[in-house]
């Protein structure tokens, strides 16, 4: 430990000092209080005190110990003191002691001696099997003091073990700390620690010390090796064997060998998960009992497998058959014989093809004696030889077919005489011929040779007999073929007409006749409707028609080979036919629209039609000629059209008739307002007011006059009637009759006891008035755009009634509005 800073040789006077003058006593201080030196080395103390009340000229500060020591640097009132080569593991404190006067102080401090070890070192762990336990062992070595160690032993980042220390004999001492760990899988390569801590706190510093790590290795080899072999194996043959281990760990690390008679297998290894899968191949050449074995082995542990493996040696047999071939009725002699084996104990059986035997008995050879016939032609014998190796039994086999020669036959499954084909597939004419040696086949029709190998398109015209020849050296023989050609249906404008005509009320049916065979069964029915014929081979029955059997029919013709569809167009005539909808009977113009009697008659072919008015001869005619038709003579409809007309519809089929009723209707016209007895009225009689009008419908009546109460209205409205009249009933009467066609007015002017000057004067200030629209006798005079210039409608107070254009000068319906003006 170095000698002490500025800092620390100034604090401790300061300190003393100020706790003198505080308490006006004199002290000593002694720092620190413990000084920490390793063994052997030096270590600085520092003395202080307080200032002397007497005079510090007479103060004195020294050190006592045991130790050797010699004053270092100081001050006023300190003083440091340096212990050299500290070799006592317990030098006992040293004292800071001081003199002020006769007074005297001392302050103590401690020595702690220490020694960090000199090594750290764990011992080797062997390799362990899974579940096994070892001893993990730190050595700390030659550490002091004893108290202050703590050894701390860990796998991976896992604490094992911590172990401190009591105080032990003086000196340094060396230690050891031990944990017993039962090892798992999981331990397999993790590193064991070992960390001294020498802890001199809280007045030195921490030393920590570790030792090299200690990898764990775990193993694990629960299972001999399962050693998969043939049971037996032919010399000079190779066969695979395999060596399986189970449960190994680590898997990587197993080593597997294998030998066969300890001669070394060459092996190919692979590892799943903790399986470990060894292959190798055996070809041994000698026969003979061998042993086959495989060994694995991981850290110090080695499990064998070994087996025995029987390897033979067994020639093929041989199986003759003499003479070959042989003629029908010939004899033959088969053959079977086998060479020599190892164990020599083979048999040989002959067997026919059913797996019946013939002969039997030991190596080296059996024979059997027949007589050829012509079914045996291909018979098939088989020489077995049997070897009987450990607890099995190998065989072997040799195969031979009988030839026998004899003529040509041509069987029924080998060649139909009658076939079908089907028109567009691919056929040959094959006949297949029996014989020995194999004949040629030949067909042909009419003398000319057909080709009977590659398939060739059917068409209709491969249809016929035909004569098949097989030939071989021994003769020939013959046999006829017949072939038929289906096809798929067709149909044909001659079979099956596209178009058709039928008329109303014949009987006709939907035939259509198609072409194929089988012959097809046709049915036609119409487009996305019901059926509506069924024929087969072209006969049908017929049936009413109507008009509703018109339209599109699809015909289809169906056969085992496929379908075939026409489409067919069936129109239906009948004769023409007016109804309501096309004419209807009863018909309203209006007059001044244009003229236009049009009657639509049905019927096919379409029919001409002519209209003309009853009781006015030669007047018919025809659509889209001019005639003498009222109602095509003029442009427009006049009153003269109405009437009754005749229209007539005529095809080839027939005519028919139709009247119809025209009615012509006009708007309102020939209005009249009429004053009853007269226009001048005499203040308190009556009078009635009264219009009429022309129009079809018959027009209504509406009124636009003078409002008062004594005013009585007939029950059709054409008339008002006024009783007591007085001036209120003085004025225009203005009549407007309305048709659905349009509305006409009529107007007069009553007058009631009033003087010609008055209502000239009023008159004068009439016009300024009606100028500015403002209300004249409770009613309006209004501008339209309508009227002529100077002209005004003139509407009643209730604004209900109003009379169109009327002259506030010139016209005397207006005269009236003069009197009483009034603002609107």
């Amino acid at each position: 430990m170095g000698p002490p800073g500025p800092a620390t040789r100034l604090l401790p006077p300061l300190v003393l000092a100020l706790a003198g003058v505080a308490r006006g006593t004199f002290t000593v201080v002694a720092w620190p209080r413990v000084a920490v030196v390793a063994f052997g080395g030096s270590v600085t103390v520092n003395c202080s005190r307080s200032a002397c009340p007497e005079g510090d000229t007479n103060a004195t500060l020294g050190l006592e110990t045991t130790l050797p020591a010699t004053p270092g640097p100081g001050g006023l009132r300190w003083q440091s003191f340096r212990l050299h080569n500290v070799s006592r593991w317990s030098p006992g404190p040293v004292t800071c002691s001081g003199r002020c006067g006769d007074t005297e102080a001392n302050a103590s401090a401690g020595v702690l001696v220490y020694q960090l070890p000199e090594r750290v070192e764990l011992e080797p762990v062997p390799a362990a099997a899974v579940g096994d336990s070892r001893n993990l062992t730190c050595h700390v070595r030659a550490v002091a003091p004893l108290r202050n160690l703590t050894v701390t032993l860990r796998r991976g980042a896992e604490t094992l073990r911590t172990e401190s220390f009591a105080e032990g004999a003086e000196g340094s001492a060396s230690v050891a700390v031990s944990h017993v760990l039962t090892v798992t899988r999981g331990d397999h390569g993790q590193d064991v620690t070992c960390h001294a801590e020498l802890s001199l706190r809280p007045h030195g510093p921490l030393f920590a010390r570790a030792a090299v790590p200690v990898t764990l290795s775990v193993f694990a080899l629960p299972e001999p090796p399962q050693l998969q072999a043939p049971a037996i194996l032919e010399a000079g043959t190779v066969a695979n064997a395999s060596c399986r281990i189970t449960g190994a760990f680590p898997a990587g690390d197993i080593r597997v060998t294998a030998a066969l008679d300890q001669e070394p297998l060459n092996v190919t290894v692979a590892v799943a998960g903790d399986t470990v899968t060894a292959s190798t191949a055996l070809s041994p050449l000698i026969p003979g009992p061998r042993e086959l074995s495989c060994t694995a082995a991981v850290a110090t542990v080695a499990r064998t497998a070994r087996r025995q493996l029987p390897v033979y040696r067994f020639p093929a047999p041989a199986l003759e058959l003499s003479p070959a071939p042989a003629a029908a009725g010939s004899e033959v002699t088969v053959s079977c014989h086998a060479g020599a084996t190892e164990p020599p104990e083979a048999r040989l059986q002959l067997r026919d093809a059913d797996g019946g035997v013939l002969a039997e008995g030991p190596q080296p050879r059996l024979q059997l004696r027949l007589l050829a016939r012509r079914d045996d032609d291909g018979r098939e014998f088989r020489c077995r030889a049997s070897l009987a190796v450990g607890d099995s039994v190998v065989t072997k086999d040799a195969d031979a077919r009988l030839a026998v020669l004899y003529l040509p036959e041509i069987p029924a499954s080998g060649c139909p005489g009658n076939r079908t084909w089907v028109q567009g597939a691919r056929e040959a004419l094959s006949c297949r011929a029996t014989g020995n040696p194999a004949p040629t086949v030949v067909c042909g029709r009419d003398g000319v040779a057909v080709a009977t190998d590659e398939p060739e398109p059917v068409t209709r015209a491969r249809a016929g007999t035909y004569v098949c020849n097989a030939t071989n050296a021994l003769g020939t023989r013959s046999r006829r073929v017949t072939v038929r050609v289906e096809y798929e249906p067709t149909m044909s404008e001659s079979g099956c007409p596209a178009r058709r005509v039928w008329v109303e009320g014949q009987r006709r049916e939907l035939e259509c006749r198609a072409d194929g065979d089988p012959p097809p069964s046709t049915r036609c029915a119409r487009d996305g409707g019901t059926q509506h014929g069924v024929t087969r081979d072209g006969v049908a029955h017929g049936r009413v028609v109507t008009r509703a059997d018109g339209g599109r029919y699809v015909c289809r013709a169906t056969n085992r080979h496929g379908v075939a569809v026409r489409s067919v167009l069936v129109t239906v005539e009948y004769r023409p036919s007016l109804g309501e909808r096309g004419c209807p009977e009863r018909r309203r113009w209006l007059e001044g629209t244009p003229a236009e009697l049009g009657c639509a008659a049905t019927g096919n072919p379409p029919p001409r039609v002519s209209c003309a008015k009853l009781g006015e001869p030669g007047n018919a005619t025809e659509p889209g000629h001019d005639s003498r038709d009222p109602a095509r003579a003029t442009a427009n409809v006049t009153r003269a059209h109405a009437g009754t007309y005749q229209c007539r519809a005529t095809n080839p089929h027939g005519s028919a008739v139709r009247n119809v009723s025209v009615a012509v209707e006009y708007g309102p016209a020939g209005v009249t307002v009429r004053v009853l007895p007269s226009a001048n009225v005499t203040r308190g009689s009556g009078f009635t007011v009264d219009c009429g009008a022309e129009g079809v419908p018959a027009p209504t009546y509406t009124w636009v006059l003078p409002p008062a109460p004594n005013l009585r209205w007939a029950a059709d409205n054409r008339s008002v009637t006024v009783t007591g009249a007085t001036t209120a009933n003085r004025g225009l009467y203005t009549c407007t009759a309305s048709n659905r066609h349009g509305r006409r007015a009529g107007s007069v002017v009553v007058r009631v006891d009033e003087s010609w000057l008055v209502l000239l004067a009023a008159l004068g200030a009439l016009g300024a008035v009606a100028a500015l629209g403002l209300a004249v006798a409770g009613g309006y005079y209004l501008k339209s755009t309508a009227c002529k210039k100077g002209e005004y409608n003139v509407r009643d107070a209730e604004g209900s009634s109003e009379a169109a254009c009327l002259h506030r000068h010139r016209d005397p319906r207006a005269e009236v509005f003069g009197i009483q003006l009034s603002p609107p």
